[in-house]
């Protein structure tokens, strides 16, 4: 088994559904079965839809809730309901907007609940930090690491980073001083980390704020090797793959303002952002195939 420290986690529960006549009395999922209003089974079997158009696309089963709002977006279906009342009756239907998908995380988890969509089929966030190291070690000179600020790409990116013997690292936005001190304590070759986070107010200095945190904590009579490497998201890479972008959560000011000058040089709208999980549709096998292709670039060598 791979080595994996989790600082935080949790864990969601597979809900099942009872049928409306059941006469058993104080049972909980009998109350579970009422609580769904039938706009929620309408907006839930449109999330089951979906999922299952971005299965028939894409041939992977599994992928991100952001991932599915990407596919959503490029849906050439007019199928999105609008719906009215309690009752949930269908009013409208119509393309997707950017704007749903404030609630798709409440349509997606009352499908899975209901049985829809697979309970694994969305991949959640998880809190805190994760590191996951290769299962065989590597005869070579040099170890590779892929840090990436978001943890529900993990189980997409595990089996990637197993087969090139590569450690996975996930951590919430900025990396912790602990997340630190342990990468110092395994670096024993040159170490070269290939860092993945969104185009984002937040998520574009990833790679510069972890190389100036493995700076400050390195000891100063160590001799260790580590070098960074932002693999993604980069303006090139959202220019010359025409990535989506969407409104920008703008953080704090000093995160905008620093964004703005970043991308001056750019024809990108600095109040836009792209994220990583846009990948899995705009990018051959997704978000995988991505760090596969740039993995095997060193690997290969």
């Amino acid at each position: 088994m791979a080595r994996l420290r989790q600082v935080s986690s949790q864990k969601h529960s597979d809900l099942n559904t009872m049928h409306a006549n059941s006469t058993i009395l104080g049972n909980s999922d009998m109350t579970e079965a009422f609580v769904y209003t039938e706009t929620d089974r309408t907006k839930s079997r449109w999330v089951a839809r979906a999922y299952q158009d971005f299965v028939n696309n894409t041939g992977r089963r599994r992928t991100t809730l952001r991932g599915l709002f990407y596919h959503a977006l490029q849906m050439k279906a007019s199928d999105y309901p609008i719906c009215g009342g309690f009752v949930g009756e269908i009013r409208i239907t119509r393309p997707y907007h950017e704007s749903d998908g404030v609630k798709l995380l409440k349509w997606m988890s009352k499908a899975r609940s209901l049985g829809f969509i697979p309970a694994d089929a969305i991949l959640d966030e998880t809190a805190g930090e994760q590191i996951f190291m290769p299962d065989i070690a590597q005869d070579r000179t040099y170890s590779l690491e892929v840090w990436v600020a978001k943890s529900a790409l993990n189980p997409l990116l595990y089996p990637i980073c197993q087969r090139h013997g590569a450690a996975l690292v996930s951590v919430n936005c900025k990396a912790s001083d602990r997340a630190i001190s342990d990468l110092c304590q395994r670096c024993r070759l040159p170490t070269t980390i290939l860092c993945l986070s969104d185009l984002s107010p937040s998520g574009a200095f990833f790679s510069e704020n972890l190389a100036t945190k493995i700076a400050r904590i390195k000891p100063s009579t160590s001799s260790m090797d580590i070098k960074l490497k932002c693999i993604g998201l980069k303006p090139e890479q959202v220019i010359d793959w025409g990535l989506p972008l969407i409104n920008a959560n703008m953080g704090s000011k000093e995160d905008y303002s620093s964004f703005k000058s970043y991308l001056k040089p750019y024809p990108i709208d600095p109040r836009k952002m792209a994220e990583l999980d846009c990948l899995e549709v705009h990018y051959p096998d997704g978000v995988a195939g991505f760090v596969d292709e740039c993995l095997s670039e060193y690997t290969k060598k």
